[in-house]
């Protein structure tokens, strides 16, 4: 599952499996590279169409936040989720889209909300994390495949300038 939609008094919250990021990390002394899955979590549908709102007494705000998910080595001492960069410009906005204060209540609400909808994701779709690594993989095969295209079409454009200087060198032969 890629996506599922939580409900809060509040309003609903949406999440969504994210490719994975994976990071150089020291590990026990020396560099290990570290898959870290990850999780968009947000009170829109779609964060390119119409906001969608959560209300907290009696004001409504706009969450786009995104989660990576520690690996379960680093969990007991480094908490599960780790911030991640924000789906928008801010992670958590009112109605007017300006940004909402990290000390303010409501911000603590919905970090908590967000908190709550990436465990009860997680709970509900233990095996998610494969999905996210599988993402990022996808993707650097499709960037790998992408760059092998470019290569092949510098490489034909070097055989024709090779054929050229070839035909123009042997005019000089003759």
């Amino acid at each position: 599952m890629n996506h599922a939609t939580y409900a809060f008094p509040e309003g609903d919250l949406h999440v969504t499996v994210l490719p994975a990021a994976t990071q150089d990390e020291y590990v026990g002394g020396g560099r290990e590279k570290i898959p870290y899955s990850r999780l968009a979590i947000s009170s829109s549908t779609d964060e390119n169409g119409e906001p969608g709102f959560v209300k907290i007494r009696g004001r409504r705000y706009r969450v786009a936040a995104r989660r990576k998910r520690l690996p379960d080595a680093f969990v007991a001492t480094q908490g599960r989720w780790r911030w991640d960069n924000a789906l928008r410009r801010w992670e958590y906005t009112n109605e007017k889209d300006q940004e909402v204060g990290w000390d303010t209540a409501a911000a603590r609400r919905l970090g908590q909300m967000v908190e709550e909808a990436a465990e009860r994701f997680e709970a509900e779709y233990p095996d998610w994390r494969w999905i996210s690594e599988r993402l990022e993989l996808e993707g650097d095969l499709r960037n790998a495949e992408a760059q092998r295209g470019r290569i092949c079409d510098e490489l034909r454009k070097a055989d024709a300038q090779i054929s050229h200087l070839h035909t123009r060198i042997a005019a000089y032969a003759a």
